[in-house]
């Protein structure tokens, strides 16, 4: 019996330009495009994630070393346990804890910086999927937030799975916007513009 192999050929690239983060790989998007097209869809994309008890240091430098400005948390059960982000730890909660607790900066655990599970009020997949980009926006802003979760029921099981992330500076690149990650409320003040 003959097996036929497909024939793969090779290509000269000495004289082709080979693009190592190829151009025009952020999709743009309008305010009326749908919800999906602005979320970071975790069925495709792996979460960036970091554990409960890790120090907000390791936190810190792994948001740096992979380009990312939140981390979804995971707790001794590998469950979802919640979020941090920068903000958080830039923000004044490591330095009410330090002075609390006396400790130092390093010492300072994931955990007692992020918002738990219980406050991160996510979006149902079935509702984004019929939602828009502008609806999500919306929602941000009057959450006060800068990121959003969206959980998604598991079939014939219990429960759900983390299914996606909305982040309001990815949202704001796609818009052609240059939107800052480090600021709250006026990260939304371009959006205030063309929602209006």
């Amino acid at each position: 019996m003959t097996i036929y192999a497909h024939k793969l050929r090779t290509i000269d690239i000495s004289i082709t330009p080979v693009y190592v983060n190829p151009p025009g790989r952020v999709t743009t998007v309008t305010l009326q495009d749908p919800a999906t097209s602005v979320m970071t869809d975790l069925m495709h994309i792996r979460a960036i994630t970091v554990d409960s008890d890790q120090t907000i240091t390791f936190a810190s430098d792994l948001m740096k070393h992979v380009g990312v400005r939140m981390l979804v948390v995971i707790d001794h059960g590998g469950l979802l346990g919640g979020l941090i982000t920068a903000r958080d730890i830039l923000g004044e909660k490591p330095v009410s804890i330090m002075n609390s607790e006396r400790i130092s900066r390093d010492e300072i655990k994931v955990h007692q910086i992020m918002t738990s599970v219980s406050q991160l009020d996510p979006f149902d997949y079935a509702d984004v999927e019929h939602a828009t980009v502008k609806d999500v926006i919306i929602k941000l802003r009057d959450a006060g937030r800068q990121h959003a979760i969206v959980i998604e029921s598991r079939e014939n099981a219990d429960g759900y799975i983390l299914r996606g992330i909305f982040s309001i500076t990815q949202i704001g690149r796609q818009l052609g916007m240059n939107i800052s990650g480090d600021g709250h409320m006026q990260s939304f003040a371009e959006f205030e513009q063309l929602i209006a």
